[in-house]
C-alpha cells in the first residue's frame, strides 16, 4: 500500500471542452477536467497547460474574474515538468496527446493520467498503451464516464445479482459517431457482460455529418453473460447525425428481464422502472408486460452525479492502493475494440468475431462535444 499523499498536484492538458470550458456552460454537474481537480478534496489543481497560448490567456482570465485566482500556465508539459512538481495529468486534447503524455509520463514522475476518450485511433497503440500501463505502474483512468457514475454502476450490480430476474435482452441508442460516442456505451456494458464475442453492423442511414470519418452504424453485438451462463445480444442504434436539430437523444440503455425491465433515459437523469406483470390485454394466452414500478432504492437514482469527480478520486485511489480504475488502459481498448468492430463489418458486410486477431485496424478521426455541437447551430459561446 503507497502512502496517501495530503494533495495531489494536478495539471490540465488541453484547456477546451472537456478541459475547462464547460464549465461555463452554467451545467448543474461537473463536466470538465477543470470541475474535477478543483472539486475534488484530495486535488491541488497547480497548471493549465495548451499550445494556443492566447485561448490560454483568456481562459486563465475568464477564471481568475470568476474568483479561482490564478494558475501557472504553460505550452506544453515538457515546460511545466521543468517548473513544478505534478502528480496527476488530466489529457483533453485528443487521443494523438493522450498517448504522448502516457509514453512520457514514467520519465516525469507523473503518477497517474486522467484522459478524455477515446483512448487513442488504432488498437495496436491501444495494445502499446495497455503495455505501460501494466509494465510502468502509471494509472490511467479514461472518461468513459458512465463507469464513475453511481447510478450506471448501481444499475449493473442489481442486473448481475439477478434483480431485473433471467437477463433476455439489451437494446442501446447512441447519438451517433461509432468511436467517439457508442464507445461510452460499449465501455458500460463490458461492466455488465464479462466476455465480447462478436460483432455485427451496418452503416446508419443517419450519416455523422460532424465526423464522416467516425460513421454511424447500427448493429448486435454478442456478449457472455456469467451470472446466467448464457449468451446475450444487444441491439445498438445509432439516433443522431451530430447537427443540432437531429440531437435527438442522449444515450439510452434498456434492460429487459424475466421479472423487471429497467431503461435508463437522458443520459441517466430519468429511470423508468416496470415489473412483468400478466398482460391486461391478453392475460388469458399468459403474455407478460412491463409496467410501471416505484424504482428499488438501491439503483440510487436521485443520486448527484459528481461522475467526473468521481472518476479522479477513483484514480487517486488506485495511484495509492495500486488497484486497477474504473476505466484503465486495458479496459478503455477492448470498450473501443468493440467500436472498431462494428466499422469493420459494417465494411466487410459479416460478422466479425472478437477480440480482433488483425491489429491494424485505426479510424482516421473522431470529433464530438458540446463546443462542436454549439458551432453547429451557430451559437457563439
Amino acid at each position: 500500500m503507497k502512502k496517501k499523499k495530503e494533495k495531489y498536484n494536478v495539471a490540465i492538458v488541453g484547456c477546451g471542452s472537456m478541459g475547462v470550458e464547460n464549465m461555463f456552460e452554467g451545467l448543474s454537474f461537473p463536466y470538465s477536467f477543470f470541475e474535477a481537480a478543483t472539486k475534488s478534496s484530495r486535488a491541488e489543481l497547480v497548471a493549465l497547460i495548451d499550445s494556443d497560448t492566447k485561448k490560454l490567456r483568456e481562459i486563465s482570465d475568464k477564471l481568475s474574474g470568476l474568483g479561482y485566482g490564478r494558475f501557472q500556465e504553460f505550452p506544453n508539459l515538457r515546460t511545466a515538468i521543468g517548473e513544478t512538481t505534478i502528480d496527476i495529468v488530466c489529457c483533453a486534447a485528443g487521443p494523438k496527446i493522450n498517448s504522448e503524455v502516457i509514453r512520457s509520463a514514467k520519465l516525469y514522475g507523473i503518477k497517474g493520467v486522467y484522459c478524455e476518450k477515446p483512448l487513442c485511433l488504432s488498437l495496436a497503440e491501444a495494445d502499446e498503451l495497455a503495455e505501460i500501463e501494466k509494465n510502468s505502474g502509471i494509472k490511467i483512468q479514461v472518461n468513459y464516464l458512465r463507469n464513475h457514475d453511481v447510478h450506471h454502476r448501481a444499475v449493473v450490480e442489481y442486473i448481475r445479482k439477478g434483480g431485473i430476474g433471467e437477463l433476455l435482452t439489451v437494446r442501446v441508442l447512441y447519438k451517433g459517431g461509432v468511436l467517439a460516442v457508442f464507445s461510452h456505451t460499449s465501455a458500460l456494458l463490458m461492466t455488465l457482460f464479462d466476455k465480447q464475442l462478436s460483432a455485427f453492423g451496418v452503416y446508419s442511414p443517419l450519416l455523422n455529418t460532424r465526423c464522416p470519418e467516425d460513421p454511424n452504424i447500427d448493429g448486435v453485438l454478442r456478449y457472455y453473460f456469467a451470472p446466467q451462463s448464457r449468451e446475450v445480444n444487444v441491439q445498438v442504434t445509432a439516433t443522431g447525425r451530430g447537427e443540432m436539430v437531429n440531437n435527438t437523444y442522449l444515450y439510452e440503455f434498456e434492460f429487459t428481464g424475466t421479472k423487471e425491465r429497467i431503461t435508463i433515459l437522458e443520459n441517466g437523469w430519468r429511470t423508468r422502472y416496470e415489473t412483468m406483470e400478466l398482460s391486461k390485454v391478453f392475460a388469458k394466452f399468459g403474455e407478460l408486460m412491463p409496467y410501471d414500478a416505484t424504482i428499488p432504492p438501491e439503483l440510487k437514482a436521485d443520486t448527484p452525479r459528481e461522475f467526473m469527480v468521481e472518476g479522479l478520486n477513483i484514480l487517486l485511489d488506485a495511484v495509492e492502493g495500486g488497484t486497477a480504475t474504473t476505466c484503465n488502459a486495458a479496459f478503455a481498448r477492448d470498450a473501443e475494440e468493440a467500436a472498431h468492430a462494428l466499422a469493420i463489418s459494417a465494411a466487410q458486410f459479416e460478422t466479425v468475431a472478437l477480440p480482433l486477431t488483425d491489429r491494424t485496424y485505426a479510424f482516421a478521426n473522431s470529433r464530438a462535444g458540446v463546443k462542436l455541437l454549439k458551432e453547429e447551430a451557430g451559437i457563439k459561446s
